[in-house]
Parts: structure tokens; sequence; C-alpha cells
């Protein structure tokens, strides 16, 4: 175990200990907020099951299971475990496929039925068009309804059925979406599969459960709710860190579960830590408190930091307004790293939400015009991390061989190649060269190599369908159905309309968007996908504010800017009350609904606690003065800490 193991317990590490020691163990959930170490409370409670439970784990070849939303938690939580193999380690998807596997039969009658119910939902769409559908749309339905009707087919022709990156019924391929639908399936339907579950996991703990969907929490508590089974389950969470719209966002504990607040605060400053606060208080009951630090020498104080608002104008002079502002936080805290210099993304981290800004200055503009303006809420959602249907293959796979390529690392191309790509599985090689599969591979990687990272002029349509057409990848059947050789792409709009792409389509109607945003990013250059890559791996001076949990810089600028940004999901302005509710926002608050401005507060809680000791808040606005006298009177910033252009003029 590392280090985090043997640091010093907080109650709340006490509490998890006396859970896990219980006779039955017994289930809890720990409500972690930023900066709280819920990563370190989590590490302890899986030493603490090996200590107390390893030796008959070990007899009866148990384990148990951490679950996490992404590869690079899964991935630092298994390197802090030691690789112990009592622990298993992995992303929900990689978890809840391990379960299903060995379920062929099972799975073999669930993808018929999930076959039926596409069928079926296709032709009540059919039936229910109304008069502005497109012609396009409809000829995608029609072409969707043929392919899984010829799918259906061919089910029972499926040797075995494997885990993809898109699903493919007919080859046996499962993609991302079916594993969080088949597994709550199984565990509600059959009672000898949760029984199989929790005596192959008697230990189940899920990280950054606020964003792990209802239908996998509701399914995990089915499993622990099972007669004659003993299962202890653990959620690590904070609902006020949930960012994605799919998430559980509060767990609710079990009749007899242990409910374990972790209030501490160990990386932000006292400063920051109040703001916190103020923005928490109006979105949940949890205060936070000052974790004590512990230095080599013993205790470290912790600093009083500073954390300033700014409204500005939102007008041509913003880039200007941020250099005054990082030139002023500079001048006040001592701090020379907060002005701009050549190691820019190591000194201040900007924080925005995505947009186009950012996009334009690194080089991406079409592509985030695509994905973003006036484009489906799944694809803005998942254009962040890469996740969206359109992008993903882009992302886990095109962009990677392509730099791996082109630096010469060839054992990575190779390694890309094993693990998305079916041309080097053991049955396509049946009756092929092997030495002719790989020179076709090798000219396959040159090509798209070049789309990429060269001046070739290939658009991101042209690479995908060359990876569809060669079948280097298995394709997600949403991306299939646009890369139809008898459907020739559109030119993309002039740079100066990409930001009003297909005016006509109905706000209402998603197929439309949906039509409109891949004819757009479909026709983009293929060298645009590495300035987006830049942008989403964290090597700009730009961070997106969804894409930051977890971090913690001792610098940060975060800027709010309703104007430059088209996330409908996200308003500061509503947020901070100088803008109206929508009616859509009031129908949801009579329902009980969230809202935008629930969803606006978390990423804010979220952008300013990433910070270890100072930081600017910059609030681009129309009317300066309004915001001012108004923001003053929600008592969020102190008093003495809101400024206006000013203040700037002696930077």
């Amino acid at each position: 175990m590392s280090s985090r193991a043997n640091k010093p317990d907080t109650q709340a590490d006490i509490e998890l200990r006396d859970c896990l020691g219980n006779i039955p163990p017994r289930s809890f959930i720990m409500k972690a907020g930023a900066g709280s170490g819920k990563t370190t409370s989590l590490i302890k409670g899986l030493s603490s099951v090996i200590h107390m439970h390893g030796s008959r784990l070990r007899k009866t070849r148990q384990r148990v299971a951490c679950i996490t939303y992404t590869e690079i938690a899964a991935g630092e939580i298994w390197r802090d475990v030691g690789s112990d193999p009592l622990v298993h380690v992995s992303t929900i998807h990689s978890f809840m496929w391990l379960l299903v596997k060995p379920f062929q039969n099972d799975i073999r009658v669930w993808v018929s039925r999930r076959i039926v119910e596409k069928i079926e939902a296709l032709e009540g769409k059919q039936k229910d068009y109304g008069p502005r559908v497109q012609q396009r749309t409809k000829d995608k339905d029609t072409r969707d309804l043929e392919r899984l009707r010829r799918q259906s087919g061919r089910i029972a022709a499926a040797k075995v059925f494997r885990y993809g990156t898109g699903s493919n019924y007919a080859k046996g391929i499962l993609g991302h979406d079916d594993i969080l639908k088949l597994v709550p399936h199984l565990i509600a339907e059959h009672p000898r599969f949760r029984t199989l579950f929790a005596r192959q996991f008697p230990f189940v703990f899920v990280d950054e459960s606020q964003d792990t969907t209802t239908e996998i929490v509701e399914a995990l508590k089915t499993v622990e709710r099972e007669p004659g089974v003993t299962f202890c389950l653990g959620f690590f969470g904070d609902p006020m860190q949930r960012i994605y719209a799919t998430g559980s966002g509060q767990v609710e504990a079990g009749a007899k579960w242990a409910d374990i607040p972790k209030p501490e605060n160990f990386r932000c400053s006292t400063k920051v830590l109040n703001l916190a606060n103020s923005i928490r208080r109006s979105g949940d009951d949890l205060v936070q408190t000052l974790g004590q630090r512990l230095g080599p020498d013993g205790i470290v104080p912790t600093p009083e930091g500073s954390a300033h608002l700014f409204i500005l104008p939102a007008d041509d002079t913003r880039d200007a307004n941020l250099i005054l502002v990082r030139e002023w936080m500079a001048a006040q805290t001592g701090d020379n790293y907060w002005r701009p210099g050549d190691d820019d993304q190591e000194r201040v981290k900007l924080l925005v939400i995505v947009h186009q800004m950012a996009a334009r200055r690194l080089g991406f503009g079409d592509l985030y015009a695509a994905l973003n303006s006036k484009a489906p809420s799944a694809f803005k959602d998942g254009f962040l991390d890469g996740s969206a249907w359109p992008i993903s293959p882009c992302v886990k796979f095109l962009i990677p061989i392509a730099i791996a390529h082109n630096r010469g690392r060839q054992l990575d191309v190779m390694q890309l190649i094993r693990a998305y790509s079916p041309l080097l599985d053991k049955d396509s090689l049946v009756g092929v060269s092997v030495a002719e599969r790989l020179k076709e591979l090798g000219d396959l990687v040159a090509s798209i190599s070049a789309g990429i990272a060269g001046n070739s002029g290939a658009t991101i349509g042209d690479l995908l369908k060359q990876v569809h057409n060669s079948e280097l990848l298995v394709l997600d059947p949403s991306l299939v159905s646009y890369l139809d050789p008898n459907a020739p792409v559109p030119m993309l709009p002039d740079s100066n309309e990409t930001n009003d792409i297909d005016d006509d389509v109905d706000e209402d109607d998603e197929s439309g968007k949906e039509l409109a945003a891949m004819d757009a990013f479909l026709a983009c250059p293929a060298n645009q996908l590495l300035a987006y890559h830049t942008y989403i791996s964290e090597r700009s001076p730009f961070w997106t504010q969804q894409g930051i949990k977890g971090a913690e810089f001792n610098r940060v600028l975060v800027v709010l800017d309703d104007a430059e940004s088209t996330h409908f999901q996200f308003s500061y302005e509503k947020y901070l009350g100088l803008k109206e509710l929508s009616d859509t926002d009031r129908k949801h608050i009579a329902a009980g609904e969230e809202t935008t401005v629930d969803r606006t507060r978390r990423l804010f809680y979220v952008s300013c606690t990433r910070a270890l000791k100072d930081l600017a808040v910059v609030l681009f606005t129309a009317d300066v003065e309004q915001a001012k006298v108004h923001i003053r009177q929600l008592e969020l910033f102190e008093p003495e800490a809101i400024h206006t252009a000013a203040v700037l003029l002696g930077a």
C-alpha cells in the first residue's frame, strides 16, 4: 500500500474502519467535499479490508472491487494499493463486463431483445414524424432500420460476444451503452447472478459515486439486499461535485447503512475555503472545515490565501483585461508567477467552460463549432472528455496512434492496434498472411497519421470512412450510419458562419440538430484533432471547468463568460441572479428537478476549490455596475474582494 494508507486517521476513516470490521461488514456512504482526501479514505478502506479479511478472501478466492469513473483514476488507485491481487480496480464499464462475460447465453437473449426494442422504437418514430422532420432524417432512420433487421437475422451466428468501443451485434460486439444496460438487467432479473456476483466480490467500493448512473447504483443496491449473501457496498463521493448529467448525484443510504461525512478540506487556503462554503450553503448541508496539514516537521499552517472577484465588461477588451487581472494579482500577492510567461500552463490554471475563444486560439475552432453550436446536448457533454460517439474513436485511437507513429514509437502503435482493432484477432487472421496483414496495418497507420499530423487536406470524415471501410475499428453504429458511401459529406461552412450551423433546425428537433452537427463534424479538417487533443489532455493554458475534478493548483483564474459559451446547461448570470430564469427552469423547479442554476453552482464550486492558495474569478457581463451591486448582496465574496476595471488601472 502507498503512504496514503499510513496517513493520520480522520473521524471518517475511523467510522469507515468500524463499518468494515462489523459482523457482518456494514454498507456505507462517505460524503467527502473537495480537498477532503476522499481517495486517501478509499485507499485506507481497501487496506482495512485486506488487513481484516485478507486471509479469508484468499482462502475463498474472493476479492474486493474498487470501481471508478475513468481509466486515469483507476490507474492511480491501482498504484496506491501496490497492485495487490486481492484488489480489483477498474472502470465501471470494465467491471460490469468482467461480471457478465461468462453469461454468454444470457447476453445473446438480451441482445436479441435489444435489437427488437430498437426496431420498434424506430418504427414508432417513423409513424410519428412531424411536418418539420427533414428528409435526410427519414433516410437515415430507414438505413438504421434496415441495418438492425439484418443484424437481427445474424445474432445466432455470433460465436461469442465481447466488449468493444462501439456495438456491432452481428459480429458479437457490445458497446459502452450496452454494458450499462445489460448488467443492471441481469442483476434485476436473475437472483443467481446476484448471488454469484456477491460471492466473487463481497466488498465493492464505488469511487466518484455522484457521477455513477442511477441504474448502476440501484443495481448494486439490489445485490446488497439479496438474502443469504454477505455484501458490503460503499459509495465515496460528493453530490456537489457531480458534473455529468447521467450521474446519480446524492446516493441515498439503506436503512442499516452508515452515513459518513468527511467535512475536512486539506487543500484550500482559508479565503478560498470560505468562498467554497458560501457557494455550497445553498446546495446542501455540508460545511467544510480546515483540515490539519502535516509536513515532515509537524503541523503546517494553512495559508490565508486570497479569493477575488473581478466584474468586467463583456466586450473586446476581454483578453487585455485578463492580463491586467494577472498583473494585479501578482502585485497583491507578491507572486510573480501570476504574470504570463513561456511556461504559462504551469504558472496559472485558467478555467473556462469550453468556449470559442480557447478553441479559436488553439486551432480547433471548426471542430468546436461542429460539436457545440446547435449540436445535441449529448455531443456537448461528451466533447470535453472525448466520450461523445462522433469523437470517441478519434480520442481513443486515431489521435494516439498518429502521435505514436510520428514519434517512432512502434511498440505503442502495436499496443493500440491490439487493444482496439479486430484485424489482429485470431479469427480475422484465419487464412490470411500475417506479413501482408501487418503491411496493410502499417499503410493504414501511415495514412491516418499523415491526415492528422500533416497538411494533406483530409477531413475527419475521410479518416473515419477509411477506418470503417478497412475494418480497422468497430465504430459505433450511430457513426457508421453517417459514413455510408452514398451519402457524400457537404462542404464545411465558411469560418465566419460556423456559429450558425443550420439555423433552420428546430431547437427541439434532436435528429435535425444531430444531422447538422455531423455534417459539420465530418467536414472538419483532420489536423484540428491535435489541437483539440492538446486542449483536453491539459497541455494548454486553458482547462475546462468540467474536466478538473481532483486537480489542484497554487494559482487559479476562473473565467465566467456566458456570452462566449454555447453550453446552454450552464449559465453563470442565471446562477448569480443577473439573468431571468427561463420557463424551462421554472418547470424544472416546480417538478423538483435540477435547473441550470443547480448545475452551474456545482461547476463553480468545483472550479474554485482547485485553488491551493490564490484564486481570481473574472465575470464578464454587460452591466458591470448592476452586477456589482447585486453580487455584493449574495455574500459569496468578501465586499473588499469584489472589484471592477477601475482597480486594474494601477496594475
